[in-house]
């Protein structure tokens, strides 16, 4: 499951080169992807995080897949250690990366679909820990970002935006000081001094999102 075309094709064609029924799963919202495989037998699904824009990120198609009782893979171009935690922690049996070789690509998923370990415990053990701390501060600045109310929230997206008050008075018909005054409430709900602590923060919750 991969939206750019190269990788999915390339892949697919050496995986049957190996004798495997490999197959490409078009990218779609997660039950029509559940629907696409839940006819199949259950193997190794080889699945990337980032699915192309408007698509929901691969990590949230491991459980699901998991649950019709499929292998996952992780074979991504991402970084983001969150999201990667999080695919593992829910079932993933590993991952590896497209900047790779091809060769070690093929490699891991021929390791991965034969059914042996392709992350060792103490990489899973970690992977798992780092997930459990970023969703627990998550759901931290959400219970703080909660305690706004929505006009609030609404200025602190656009201060997080690069809009300045003044923009933003004019934009809800608001004046100057009311502005001013809601950006005091909302420093004061998220307990921060400035409003630069207060766009970092809002900014960090949407990478843990």
């Amino acid at each position: 499951m991969d939206d750019h075309p190269l990788i999915r094709t390339t892949l697919v064609m050496a995986l049957r080169s190996q004798g495997f029924d490999a197959f490409h799963v078009p990218v779609a919202p997660t039950e029509a992807i559940v629907a696409e495989v839940r006819g199949r037998e259950p193997g190794l699904a080889l699945l990337d995080l980032d699915l192309g824009e408007g698509a929901e990120s691969g990590a949230e198609l491991v459980m699901p897949l998991r649950s019709l009782g499929w292998s996952v893979l992780i074979v991504t171009g991402s970084r983001d250690r969150y999201v990667l935690a999080k695919a593992v922690a829910q079932g993933a049996v590993g991952w590896v990366s497209k900047t790779d070789s091809f060769e070690h690509l093929l490699a891991v998923t021929v390791a991965a679909a034969a059914g042996r370990e392709v992350l060792s415990p103490a990489a899973r053990s970690e992977l798992v820990t780092l997930y459990r701390q970023l969703r627990s501060r998550r759901d931290e600045l959400e219970k703080r970002l909660g305690r706004l109310s929505t006009r609030e929230r609404q200025v602190l997206d656009r201060l997080a935006a690069g809009v300045q008050a003044a923009a933003v008075a004019e934009e809800f018909g608001s004046s100057l000081a009311t502005v001013r005054a809601q950006i005091r409430s909302v420093l004061t709900k998220l307990e921060v001094g400035t409003q630069l602590a207060a766009v970092a923060l809002v900014n960090e919750a949407k990478t843990l999102s």
